[in-house]
């Protein structure tokens, strides 16, 4: 026998979340908190005094009165019980109808099917199934959408799991790319808030360039006071006045050696000529950037928050001028890392465009991902008098976006 009930503890749901399959940071009930120009509610479903379906429901005002309804990355719930969807789904309509809701939007975290770099697909056998079930209940499916913005969340994800993240496992290009990143001096250091302020600076300087809309400062901090221990930022930094004192030396003992050759040692003249270029251009580098960026500069950096046996580095960001430094490569290896070693399962690096042709994918391919294609979006009408009105609406709002 199942009862609904509106008003979940936050305790409970959260452990429920956190053990259930389809976890995500989403759904924490914390993430009200992070959404908090919406109103929110946790719904959820009992069986035999037991929890088994819960949803943190974000509930959006709009002219009128009315409002719509977003259950982030849920519910959470068995979905191939189609008796257990059919309930849930019925009574979040009715909470819907007292919310004076035209629709509720959701998202499962349901794989489609996984994808491997080399384009092998692992169909998820219940996959259409869960799909009916919704259906069936009444919502309405959005399609499988390609492109990033046509959903709310991405329908596309690089996803790494533990079991397929290791030094040994990474390509040799990546590998090169860690190694010269040691090479030209980039060094990381993990801290809260402390390292906002630099953090900010770098996802500014990615936003400019991109020319694309990221968030601040005051955003970073707020994620990290809501999650003070489950998140984190990982910067990366380089020494400039360390690295200007060890070129200048390398550069000064290559002169003497040029100085001190023999006419006939043709071959090592050529090699000594060459590294003197190289030097030369990168003390004229060093001298540049200590003047613009003082005694040592951070030069990228991400953020990440975990919840349950899940991760996701959320923003991240580089400067542009130390790209040769390849910092963002070690920035991301220490994060996926941070991410495991905190008892994560799984590390998601952010969305992809459906075609997976796009330079998003071009970086992560590095650290080894599986691509997680989702079922997409449902929408639960519940004034189905305006809910097609206020269908068209809604995507004519989305496009001005």
């Amino acid at each position: 026998m199942y009862e609904f009930k509106i008003g979940i503890n936050p305790e409970e749901h959260d452990q429920f979340v956190k053990e259930h399959p389809l976890c995500n940071l989403l759904q924490s009930s914390s993430w009200a908190k992070v959404k908090d120009n919406w109103d929110s509610e946790i719904v959820g479903v009992y069986s035999d005094g037991k929890l088994v379906a819960s949803s943190l429901v974000l509930i959006q005002s709009l002219p009128a009165g009315f409002t719509m309804l977003y259950t982030p990355r849920g519910p959470i719930l068995d979905y191939t019980n189609k008796e257990l969807v059919h309930f849930f789904l019925t009574n979040l309509r009715k909470f819907g109808k007292q919310k004076r809701a035209l629709f509720v939007k959701m998202d499962p975290t349901v794989i489609h099917k996984n994808i491997s770099l080399t384009r092998e697909e692992t169909l998820n056998s219940q996959a259409e199934e869960i799909v009916q079930n919704i259906e069936a209940s009444g919502a309405r499916h959005q399609g499988y959408t390609m492109e990033m913005d046509a959903t709310i969340q991405p329908r596309f994800q690089a996803n790494i799991y533990k079991e397929n993240f290791s030094e040994e496992q990474l390509s040799k290009s990546t590998k090169k790319m860690l190694k010269q990143a040691e090479k030209k001096g980039v060094v990381v250091h993990m801290g809260h808030q402390e390292l906002v302020s630099d953090f900010g600076k770098m996802v500014q300087l990615t936003t400019e360039r991109q020319h694309i809309s990221l968030r601040n400062a005051d955003y970073f901090t707020k994620l990290m006071t809501i999650y003070p221990e489950n998140s984190f930022i990982m910067l990366a930094e380089v020494d400039l006045k360390a690295r200007y004192e060890e070129t200048k030396a390398r550069h000064d003992k290559n002169k003497e050696e040029l100085a001190n050759l023999k006419e006939n040692q043709v071959k090592k003249r050529h090699n000594l000529e060459e590294l003197e270029f190289s030097l030369t251009r990168e003390l004229a580098e060093l001298e540049e950037h200590i003047a613009d960026s003082g005694d040592k500069a951070v030069v990228a950096g991400t953020l990440a928050l975990n919840f349950g046996s899940t991760s996701e580095i959320l923003y991240a960001g580089m400067d542009d001028r130390y790209k040769r430094y390849m910092p963002a490569y070690k920035a991301w290896y220490e994060s996926i890392n941070e991410c495991f070693n905190r008892g994560c399962q799984s590390c998601n690096m952010g969305g992809l465009e459906g075609s997976l042709n796009d330079g998003l994918l071009k970086f992560k391919s590095n650290f080894n991902p599986t691509i997680n294609e989702f079922i997409g979006e449902f929408d639960l009408p519940v004034n189905k008098l305006l809910f097609r009105a206020s269908q068209y609406a809604y995507k004519l709002r989305k496009g001005r976006k």
